[in-house]
């Protein structure tokens, strides 16, 4: 068995946060209900996962609702004219690295890790290699001295996963939707993990560049 890394990994239950605990096998994996449309489904998904990964899953709750926007928010899918995409959610992941960090004092922990992929990046500014850099510097300046990466932030979601070599069991208790706790088929989320899993041979997933 492969020795949990002094890490903290957030993890959503999806194909980027899974790829990434089976590959780092942290010391944490850290669940952040934070109020989002899709909470139970993802919170399920996570603890069946952790399970199946047989690492550490830790379940926290960050109150930052009255913060959001896009799909992932419960009654405000009005976008602002600033959004850069329609589940974008301000500062979202500066929120969770920042309650990552905190999680990874206390478990003794020197760095907190989150699971961006390179197709983010496109579609939002806190999914670039140049925000990661900067968050790093501004966490790690302060007291406690955690670091924050992104590890798979220049890689693909394929890439990942056939590093990870995950297995078709695991992959089923993946969890993306944006919009509800059953996959409604119709946001980036779901799009995303279905032209994901088709791209692999999964069995049972399909897609076309016309869907």
């Amino acid at each position: 068995m492969v020795e949990p890394i002094q890490t903290v990994l957030l993890f959503s239950g999806g194909l980027d946060s899974t790829a990434l605990a089976a590959l780092l096998r942290p010391k944490v994996l850290l669940y952040v209900d934070y109020e989002q449309r899709p909470a139970e489904a993802e919170q399920s998904a996570a603890r069946n996962i952790a399970r199946a990964l047989d690492l550490t899953l830790l379940t926290v709750s960050l109150g930052i609702g009255d913060f959001g926007s896009g799909l992932l928010h419960a009654g405000a899918e009005a976008h602002s004219a600033s959004a850069p995409s329609p589940e974008w959610w301000p500062y979202r992941n500066q929120f969770l690295a920042t309650a990552g960090a905190a999680i990874a004092l206390q478990q003794g922990c020197t760095t907190v890790a989150l699971g961006t992929v390179r197709s983010d990046g496109a579609r939002h500014l806190d999914g670039t290699p140049g925000f990661y850099e900067k968050l790093d510097a501004l966490v790690s300046f302060q007291e406690g001295a955690v670091h924050v990466m992104a590890p798979a932030v220049e890689k693909t979601t394929e890439e990942i996963l056939v590093e990870a070599g995950l297995d078709e069991a695991i992959l089923g208790w993946t969890f993306s939707c944006h919009r509800s706790n059953l996959p409604c088929g119709n946001c980036p989320g779901c799009w995303k993990r279905q032209r994901v899993l088709a791209a692999l041979s999964i069995p049972g997933y399909t897609w076309s560049a016309g869907d």
